[in-house]
């Protein structure tokens, strides 16, 4: 089922609304898509603004829920990631993160071929993470983003969406939805 401006307006719980926004980036996004990069940025590229800021979000969201900043790049190294991150941060007007999230993206940087290639010259990913100062560098970064997730309520970022989501519903629904 595609999800409509309708459904969204009609949708008054914010965490009914954000599970009917990720069931529709599962349904868009499907495992096959997201695993080819290129597809899934091609993708990405015709959705409508807000829904793009989600997916860019989704991962980060779950990163800072499970683990915290840096490790988000654990499993993210694509720069074309990082900028859907960052635009989906901006989008939804959490400026204060998306400057962390860019700060981190700039040291991560010249570690992001090593990221890529799975090498760590023979130390385990942790030992290597801890060796370049990773951990470190997002530490205050980490502190304040959970703290203000934790201000945000139970969905933290994700709070976002529906906020953004009565305002702008035509940048969250899929094109076939507006037909």
């Amino acid at each position: 089922m595609t999800l409509t401006i309708e459904a969204i307006r009609a949708t008054e719980d914010n965490e009914e609304l954000v599970h009917l926004f990720i069931a529709e980036l599962r349904r868009l996004l499907p495992d096959s898509v997201r695993e080819d990069r290129e597809h899934f940025q091609q993708t990405l590229d015709s959705f409508p603004r807000g829904l793009r800021a989600m997916a860019g979000m989704e991962e980060f969201d779950l990163s800072m829920a499970l683990d915290g900043l840096a490790w988000h790049f654990e499993n993210h190294h694509d720069e074309r990631d990082f900028e859907e991150t960052l635009n989906g941060l901006r989008e939804f007007e959490l400026p204060e993160i998306a400057e962390m999230f860019a700060q981190m993206c700039e040291f991560m940087k010249p570690h992001l071929a090593t990221l890529q290639s799975g090498d760590f010259g023979g130390k385990k990913f942790s030992d290597w993470f801890e060796d370049i100062g990773a951990e470190d560098f997002a530490h205050d970064k980490d502190l304040y983003i959970w703290d203000y997730c934790d201000k945000l309520g139970k969905l933290g970022m994700l709070e976002t969406w529906p906020k953004y989501a009565r305002k702008y519903p035509e940048q969250c629904v899929a094109a076939e939805a507006l037909l």
